[in-house]
């Protein structure tokens, strides 16, 4: 019964919610026995610590605040390094050295625009790190030169410690109820979190399973999603049906009948039962409201802040509205200093006190999207290397739904939600990780099937190549 109130009352439950401490220590304490009695098979290496640390960072975060963060990001800092020093860079492909010399140019502007605007530098790298650390493992981990046993093993821990959040995310609900901040051990700062693991994992999940998903497949799915379900995310019953979608385009031709009543049905269900489910999504506000699609498409307009009446406004406002309003006015005069550079930041990172937003016909304090903060922070030269840094690494991605997955969620993030895809480390490297395991999977399908097609025309059994040895991503 506590928990139906809490859901129905949602919108009063935010990340600055206090949590008595006793209730705290009890979470953690239940989570911390699970990882005890059920986490097995862990190599002491580095790149193994640096994972766990990454889906454990809530620890830190909720005990330590501020200060936990920072001791988080520096063990982080430590653990690339130690990786670094180990690799052996070879065999990058053309995309992955366009990506690497990108982030060169970015990292330059991103230091010259917090020269120009007269902040300490000291602050520029502390800020700095978001963009550091995903791309640097990138590279680190690709300079290990790992084999196929080895890039199996990092690929199964994933998918476990996902199993683990999944677990993480019932006890929550119990202990905690329904509320945005925490997720699982992964963070105490948004329930945003949650969503982008979810629709990682289901990606790395449907790589693994030969890029399709079988009957049994969909229970692991759908737990997935209780994640970004337990920190009652709207956005999730809008991305996450359009990318399933996008992953199954190609497979209706080939599957059974079953299969295809499936795929054709199971997108409306999730639309269907998300909107009923979501007091935000239906005219009477409640748990199980009715299902009105005019309702929840107008409330979407009107909280991104393209609706009729919004866009008549004097002042631009929401997320997609202010940041069109953002590109408008920078491409006005687009070679203008903060046009190239930006307006600099504060520092803690956030827009600089010098940035009048009425003067971009803003409402003051209204939401923005990632591009639209991150041309106003970064400038517009930045912003458009830093997408395509990552646009780069997903095209080394031997697989068009894949990398149209990616792509569409990274665009999606930018221009409708809040940019932190990219612009969180958290979140960043779990995209990056997913990139280079689900280039991993798709290789090796790809070799598997050539390997096959070879024996059926010359009568031989042959050995693939990845059983024995590191699989080599396209060039």
């Amino acid at each position: 019964m506590r928990l139906f109130q809490q859901f129905i009352q949602f919108e009063t439950i935010t990340a600055t919610s206090v949590i008595a401490l006793p209730v705290l220590l009890t979470y953690y304490g239940i989570l911390t026995a699970i990882y005890l009695l059920f986490l097995r098979g862990l190599k002491p290496t580095v790149l193994t610590i640096t994972i766990f640390t990454i889906f454990n960072a809530g620890y830190f975060e909720s005990f330590f605040g501020g200060t936990g963060t920072a001791v988080l990001k520096g063990l982080l800092v430590l653990f690339v390094f130690m990786l670094l020093i180990q690799i052996k860079l070879r065999n990058l492909n053309k995309k992955e050295r366009m990506a690497f010399f990108m982030f060169v140019a970015f990292s330059i502007l991103y230091y010259l625009n917090y020269i120009v605007n007269e902040v300490s530098l000291i602050w520029a790298t502390l800020q700095y790190f978001k963009y550091f650390f995903p791309i640097m493992l990138y590279y680190a981990i690709r300079g290990l030169n790992l084999d196929a046993g080895q890039t199996e093993y990092y690929g199964d821990l994933i998918l476990k410690l996902f199993k683990f959040q999944i677990v993480f995310s019932v006890v929550k609900l119990f202990v905690l109820g329904f509320r945005e901040n925490i997720v699982g051990t992964i963070t105490n700062t948004g329930g945003s979190v949650g969503l982008v693991y979810a629709i990682f994992g289901i990606i790395i999940f449907w790589a693994k399973q030969g890029s399709q998903f079988k009957r049994k497949d969909w229970w692991f799915v759908f737990l997935l999603l209780l994640l970004p379900i337990a920190s009652n995310k709207r956005a999730t019953w809008f991305i996450v049906p359009a990318l399933l979608a996008i992953l199954m385009i190609g497979e209706l031709s080939r599957n059974s009948v079953r299969n295809v009543a499936m795929a054709f049905i199971l997108v409306p269900v999730l639309v269907y039962f998300g909107f009923r489910l979501n007091p935000s999504l239906n005219p009477e506000t409640k748990l199980w409201g009715s299902f009105d699609f005019e309702y929840a498409w107008n409330y979407s307009l009107n909280y991104s802040g393209v609706s009729e009446e919004k866009m008549e406004s004097d002042y631009a406002q929401g997320r997609w509205g202010a940041s069109l309003q953002i590109y408008r006015t920078t491409m006005v005069n687009p070679f203008s200093m903060e046009a190239l550079l930006g307006w600099g930041r504060s520092r803690r990172g956030t827009i600089s006190e010098d940035f009048d937003p009425l003067e971009y016909g803003l409402l003051p304090g209204t939401m923005m999207s990632g591009i639209g903060s991150s041309i106003i922070k970064n400038g517009w030269p930045a912003t458009f290397l830093l997408i395509l840094i990552y646009l780069n690494l997903i095209a080394t991605i031997p697989d068009k739904k894949a990398r149209l997955a990616f792509s569409f969620y990274l665009f999606w993030d930018m221009i409708l939600y809040s940019g932190a895809l990219i612009n969180s480390h958290i979140r960043a490297t779990i995209f990056i990780l997913a990139i280079w395991l689900v280039r991993f999977y798709v290789s090796k399908d790809l070799e598997s099937a050539k390997v096959k097609n070879v024996s059926m025309v010359t009568g031989q059994r042959m050995i693939p190549i990845s059983s024995m040895g590191r699989v080599k991503t396209p060039t």
